[in-house]
């Protein structure tokens, strides 16, 4: 990152003028699905869109459009116990998505990373290894994001322009790091695994399609675990696996098109 004239680099700056960047931001609309939980502070876990508005105004969260056109995301990929059933089902509803790809898993599985892309889907950087952003230090941040490029670029994808912070938690480090410097930061207004994984996976397909409307975003996941990561939990996705034919199903139905995030901003009058 090229410093500030004397020395000080933008992401300094921004840091040692938290209070006040705080104190000027105001009067962003609280999500329909996701309510604030928290204040919004230093260290402080953003897990609402309104606090993750407060740190990246410039992030997408979807698109105002009259369009029947919802993108899809899938996280956490590519994992050799889903990431290809996704792709069929994709394929089989004529259906394209963004995957916010980890590098580690890239890494580990470069075949499957790449069939993502030459199954005409949009890969995005998802970090190298799934770190909580906000709790690193500066230079911490930027190297997760630039080494989870690295790996996808290493593996034979083109260099990602979209970035999604794991598990949405973000600061004003990362807005600098991200948004300030290469990347489009994507958050989400509606995830699958908060319908379906505590309920009945029809029922909760059906009360998601309930909530959908043009131009949102919806995030689910096609991975469960980091590669090499000791500690990390290994999750299982078979709810969600469950979910995606009914989900596919349901937004044909209501007449919705399921496209990528770049296809998505196109639709933005």
């Amino acid at each position: 990152m090229a410093p500030e004239p004397g020395g000080v680099t933008r992401r300094g700056l921004l840091v040692g003028g938290f209070c006040a960047l705080c104190a000027g931001v105001a009067g962003y609309e609280v999500g329909r699905v996701e309510k604030d939980l928290n204040p919004v502070g230093p260290g402080v876990i953003t897990n609402s869109n309104w606090q993750r508005r407060r740190f990246q105004p410039d992030a997408v969260f979807g698109v105002p459009t009259s369009e029947k056109v919802v993108a899809l995301t899938f996280d956490d990929g590519p994992d050799e116990r889903y990431t290809t059933s996704v792709l069929d089902q994709l394929a089989s509803h004529n259906a394209h998505a963004t995957f916010f790809q980890i590098g580690v898993n890239a890494l580990a599985l470069p075949a499957l990373s790449t069939a993502v892309h030459d199954a005409g889907h949009t890969i995005g950087n998802h970090t190298f290894d799934h770190a909580d952003l906000e709790r690193l230090q500066p230079s911490h941040v930027e190297d997760e994001i630039d080494r989870g490029e690295a790996a996808l670029v290493k593996v034979g994808l083109p260099r990602p322009t979209l970035f999604r912070p794991p598990k949405g938690f973000t600061d004003e480090v990362v807005d600098v790091v991200a948004d300030g410097e290469r990347y489009r930061t994507v958050f989400w207004g509606l995830c699958v695994e908060r319908f379906v994984d505590h309920t009945d996976v029809r029922d909760g397909v059906i009360q998601l399609l309930g909530h959908v409307r043009p131009g949102d975003i919806i995030l689910a996941h096609d991975g469960g675990k980091v590669v090499g990561v000791p500690g990390r939990p290994v999750l299982s996705r078979e709810r969600t696996m469950e979910a995606l034919p009914l989900l596919l199903a349901g937004l044909t139905r209501l007449g919705f098109k399921v496209v990528d995030i770049p296809t998505l901003l196109r639709a933005r009058p």
